[in-house]
């Protein structure tokens, strides 16, 4: 598959990855279904994901794609991440969901990796939350985030 070109700058270069790091793939798909099972039980998030995926180990392979492609440089994923986003329901994503998918990311991000890893993840995600909202016109989130990074 081709690399899908994107405006979110990767966050690591997998060239440089050394014989001690925590990022493999298989790690990946780890922290892919972890936070996802986690996502699926939160009273916030759990009604979106779960009205919208409607085959999870499908949305599993996906995201593991787009996670080894954005951090790896694996060039497996292909596809659209701002439309995918996109939902026909005006206001119903808001800062604070935003603010509760990058926490519980991190979270479990630093639960697989190696903390200088996780890291790695983690400022992709605060990264990627704050360009989608802003792309999708949920306003506050760089300053939710922001704010939460600084508590």
């Amino acid at each position: 598959m081709n690399e899908h070109t994107t405006s979110l700058p990767l966050a690591h270069n997998g060239d440089d990855q050394g014989p001690d790091s925590s990022i493999t793939i298989a790690n990946i798909r780890k922290m892919v279904e972890l936070f996802y099972t986690r996502t699926r039980e939160d009273d916030l998030l759990g009604p979106i994901f779960n009205t919208r995926v409607a085959d999870w180990d499908a949305h599993y392979e996906k995201m593991t794609r787009f996670w080894s492609s954005a951090v790896l440089r694996a060039g497996t994923y292909s596809g659209r991440p701002i439309e995918a986003h996109q939902f026909d329901e005006p206001g119903l994503l808001t800062p604070v969901h935003f603010q509760r998918w990058v926490r519980v990311f991190s979270e479990t991000a630093k639960e697989v990796f190696a903390a200088d890893d996780a890291g790695v993840f983690i400022e992709l995600g605060g990264r990627m939350a704050t360009s989608i909202s802003a792309r999708l016109g949920v306003r506050g989130v760089a300053r939710l985030l922001d704010g939460a990074a600084r508590a």
